[in-house]
């Protein structure tokens, strides 16, 4: 899988894991974060990964 299939590369955390753990009972940011380890590492993708997650939650609503 190439690094831009990544949402966190540090974690190798992808959309489908962010899907997951939102099928898994997340709702939140932090708790998908929690699931997922998403942007623990560097941080660099937090942005993007809340973007993501946030577009993923308004799905479910």
């Amino acid at each position: 899988m190439g690094k831009d299939k990544y949402i966190c590369p540090c974690f190798k955390v992808t959309k489908d894991d962010i899907k997951k753990a939102i099928e898994e009972g997340a709702d939140s940011f932090k708790k998908v974060k929690k699931a997922t380890h998403l942007a623990a590492g560097c941080g660099h993708c937090k942005c993007r990964a809340k973007k993501y997650t946030k577009k993923r939650l308004d799905k479910i609503k």
